[in-house]
């Protein structure tokens, strides 16, 4: 571990990072360890290329003081605050962080906002504290803190390597192990979701886990051993369907998509939120059925983020 940081007078260095969302259409709980990077899922998913810009900046103070600002409002960023706070105790300084999340991620609909903001934070702090630190190690820290604050399981180590991956081992950057699946580059992903499933309360939940984990074992299993597109889908409806966590309107836009020939789609986990993939030219019919369900602003359009996340200045 070496500290590079080096301040001058009252001027506060910055960093930027971005990170992709992430979407998850299955998965299998491992949280049972006590060492956070050793515990999160084994899944599949996806990264999309709308995410969020995270803005760090670090001067050094007698004190910690963080500062938390989301799309220009100020919010109480336990996720985010978590990885401060463990990245300066490491190195054992006091500082004034300010961090600033633009993000075209909505909170708490399953498209891993609070997974974004977290990598964010750790690779532009990481990298203001030490400038030799690995995107590995700085990723660390984003995955405890999601771990801790029972907000997300495999979004970060996912969200690090871009596209569409599968969790084959649990755990954090470094600890777990994550493999691609080959993607058309002409997909276009159109999202709806909104607010109503909580990930804490349904990671805490002894039915909810137990349900999951039952029905997840198979069918990350399937993936792993036919890692494709349309494998991918077909468990990840399966999954949604058998552990009942859907919602009717998720329940309902599904069947109106299938109804439509736009049958590669699923449920978000977890959210009252879908994905559905499909070609530029289907992407318009998708909208128009999901707006039937939700909001025209709570549906986005999008692709596959090949990359993950990564500082783009410093």
């Amino acid at each position: 571990m070496t500290d590079t940081l080096n301040t001058v007078d009252d001027t506060p260095i910055t960093a930027q990072a971005f990170v992709p969302g992430h979407i998850t259409g299955v998965f299998r709980i491992f949280d049972e360890k006590k060492n956070p990077l050793e515990c999160g899922s084994t899944g599949a998913g996806f990264s999309v290329e709308i995410g969020t810009l995270t803005t760090v900046s670090a001067i050094q103070s007698e004190s910690l003081e963080i500062t938390t600002i989301y799309n220009d409002e100020y919010i109480d960023a336990n996720v985010t605050k978590t990885v401060v706070r463990r990245l300066v105790e490491e190195y054992e300084r006091q500082f004034k962080v300010t961090v600033t999340h633009k993000s075209s991620l909505p909170s708490g609909v399953g498209f891993g906002a609070s997974g974004a903001g977290a990598l964010g934070t750790a690779l532009a702090l990481g990298h203001i504290l030490d400038s030799t630190m690995s995107d590995t190690h700085a990723a660390g820290y984003a995955h405890c803190a999601e771990i801790e604050n029972r907000t997300g399981l495999g979004d970060v180590i996912a969200q690090t390597l871009g596209g569409i991956e599968v969790r084959i081992r649990p755990g954090g950057p470094g600890v777990g192990k994550v493999m691609n699946i080959p993607d058309s580059e002409s997909l276009t992903v159109v999202l709806a979701g909104a607010p109503g499933l909580k990930t804490q309360d349904i990671l805490t939940n002894p039915q909810s886990r137990t349900r999951i984990n039952a029905v997840g074992d198979n069918l990350v299993e399937q993936i792993i051993e036919s890692p494709s597109l349309d494998t991918f889908i077909s468990c990840s409806r399966e999954f949604t369907k058998a552990i009942g966590l859907y919602t009717e309107r998720v329940n309902a836009a599904l069947q109106d998509l299938d109804d439509s020939g736009l049958n590669q789609s699923s449920m978000v986990m977890l959210g009252d939120s879908v994905f559905c993939f499909c070609n530029e030219e289907q992407s318009e019919q998708a909208v128009g059925i999901l707006t039937k369900y939700w909001n025209i602003s709570q549906v986005q359009v999008t692709s596959i983020s090949k990359a993950g996340g990564r500082l783009i200045s410093w």
